[in-house]
């Protein structure tokens, strides 16, 4: 720590200018979300994509697909010894709300204690509906302790508008794990005292996955990408 990610690596390519965001012929970058740089890779059921607008900072956002009909993902993993206690970040853009989906997942957690093992679901912070249709909000589930945690004040996501979204994790085995997920600073809920997990290897997947959504194929985007010890590190206005 700190590591973040901003796409800006794209502005090295010897590549043409990024087209439109929707242009099924927009190229793609060899350094992609600057995860291939460090322990990480990025992948998808649909073309992920370097945009110029929107963005959030610099000169370059990432456009992830929402794809219904089946679990359709598109994503990027940091991966490796991630700290047992960081704050997890990352910017959202959504421009058009979807008015249903099963599941519509952000971010996974998963770990494992050695490369002959197999991966163990850890958390997952994903949106879930609101009182309106096109209302979503935050929400964490846990794999290891079972339950699915939101906010009691139920503050829904903007659309239209860059969001932050940051998760703290201290991950622990003894029962002293503690979660803590913020929109824009605002803590929307702390679980402390968790038996959680201590995986010595874990993937962070950032990006999207979508079960049936309505209407059926849109995008959304990601900016700033971050592992930082403190609230808010490297979320600075550009």
């Amino acid at each position: 720590m700190p590591w973040s990610a901003g796409f800006e690596l794209a502005e090295q390519q010897a590549a043409p200018a990024p087209p439109a965001p929707s242009d099924p012929d927009q190229p793609k970058f060899e350094n992609f979300c600057d995860y291939v740089k460090v322990a990480g890779y990025c992948y998808g059921d649909r073309p992920y994509v370097v945009v110029t607008e929107p963005h959030r900072s610099g000169r370059f956002s990432a456009e992830f697909k929402v794809i219904g009909d089946e679990e359709h993902q598109t994503r990027c993993v940091r991966q490796g010894l991630l700290p047992e206690s960081a704050y997890y970040g990352a910017w959202y853009f959504i421009q058009q709300p979807v008015t249903n989906a099963r599941i519509w997942n952000l971010w996974h957690f998963q770990g494992r204690d050695s490369v002959d093992e197999a991966h163990h679901d850890l958390w997952d912070v994903s949106l879930y509906r609101g009182a309106q249709d096109g209302d979503w909000e935050l929400g964490v589930y846990d794999f290891v302790a079972g339950p699915t945690y939101r906010s009691a004040d139920h503050k829904t996501i903007p659309i239209g508008s860059w969001f932050h979204i940051e998760l703290f994790l201290k991950r622990a085995t003894d029962g002293s794990g503690k979660i803590a997920l913020y929109q824009d600073g605002v803590l929307l809920f702390e679980k402390m005292n968790l038996k959680s997990d201590a995986s010595k290897i874990t993937q962070w997947y950032v990006g999207d996955l979508a079960d049936t959504p309505t209407p059926p194929e849109s995008s959304l985007y990601v900016d700033d990408v971050s592992i930082s010890a403190a609230l808010g590190a490297l979320s600075a206005t550009p």
